[in-house]
């Protein structure tokens, strides 16, 4: 088994994300590590180094999905975490898929519909949604803001966003028009043009980590997630892994809902939720490897890397114990 790993902020040097990407990196090939039967080679950006001398290190800079046009057809398998920013994720799993290389992950279907989050709600039925407002600076026709101001009334507070951007860098808490003016030319200067405009739901941020294969689904935890307000400007800030939830029931009921009706999402990966007053409501898909991994990796009574890498070409999922212990991942 000829296996190819990696993860993108960690070949881009990008530090917005890497202090999540490259910790998850390290987890997965330490997981690997404990197993004699799997060849592995993993890509990282020359100023980094990861130290498990098992496996072979190739340098890729800045040069990821060419070295992959022309150097992923030599592996059987892939694990690989990507933003699905600028469609980053599909792009990256289009390669994989058309070079016959399994991912051990979400196919490039799953990628697809999971990179905009107003793709996301549209593909799914009978789930509670964030009310929401599509922004498209690509079309004056959607800028009409008699609209906008009559939903910024109507729910008093709202908060905007990118539509298909990882990272909590962007995300705003606006109460008026003007206040909306002022972030659109944030946008505008960074290029980004799908805006969602959604009411702010004072409730608690929590998330799912699931591994699902054609046959079974597992919701492995609930994990709290820690959001900050800075000034009306949100940004997540780390997890805690696993929590007691009274509404477990009902979370795993909806994340096996929404997993059925979105073909190709395997392998591990992650929902976010916000619940207020009994009421769970989605704000996401993940469809690749999320940070509580970080903490599962560590706590889990299986090796957790493995138990995925067997789910999904075996269709055959162990059961997680996580050992009433818990852990904790802090941004830095």
């Amino acid at each position: 088994m000829h296996l190819l790993v990696f993860e993108y902020s960690s070949i881009y040097y990008d530090n917005t994300l890497l202090s999540e990407g490259f910790n998850m990196l390290k987890s997965i090939l330490n997981d690997l590590a404990e197993d004699d039967n799997i060849n592995v080679d993993y890509l990282l950006n020359s100023k980094l180094s990861i130290g498990i001398n098992k496996f072979n290190c190739i340098t890729v800079d800045n040069n990821l999905i060419s070295w992959l046009k022309c150097n992923s057809y030599m592996y059987d398998y892939c694990i690989f975490i990507a933003p699905e920013d600028d469609y980053i994720q599909y792009n990256i799993s289009k390669i994989l898929e058309e070079n016959d290389v399994k991912i051990i992950g979400s196919t490039s279907h799953a990628s697809y519909i999971c990179t905009s989050k107003i793709r996301t709600y549209e593909n799914l039925k009978d789930i509670k949604k964030i009310p929401t407002y599509k922004i498209d600076l690509n079309s004056n026709d959607d800028l009409n803001y008699e609209k906008i101001g009559e939903f910024i009334s109507k729910y008093h507070t709202c908060i905007i966003k990118p539509d298909n951007m990882t990272s909590s860098d962007y995300i705003y808490k606006i109460h008026s028009i003007d206040e909306l003016i002022i972030k659109l030319e944030i946008y505008e200067k960074n290029n980004i043009k799908t805006i969602l405009l959604q009411e702010y739901i004072d409730g608690k941020s929590c998330s799912v980590s699931i591994i699902n294969t054609h046959t079974y689904f597992n919701v492995i935890c609930i994990n709290s997630q820690e959001i900050i307000d800075e000034n009306n400007k949100i940004l997540y800030h780390g997890c805690k892994t696993p929590i007691d939830h009274p509404l477990k029931n009902e979370i795993i009921k909806i994340s096996k809902n929404i997993t059925s009706q979105i073909s190709g999402l395997y392998g591990f990966f992650g929902i976010d939720y916000i619940i207020k007053d009994n009421m769970v409501y989605l704000v996401e898909i993940n469809s690749r490897f999320t940070t509580p991994f970080i903490v599962l990796s560590d706590i889990a009574s299986e090796n957790l890397t493995c138990s995925i890498i067997d789910g999904v070409l075996n269709d055959n999922l162990n059961q997680i114990n996580l050992e009433n212990n818990s852990g904790t991942f802090t941004k830095n």
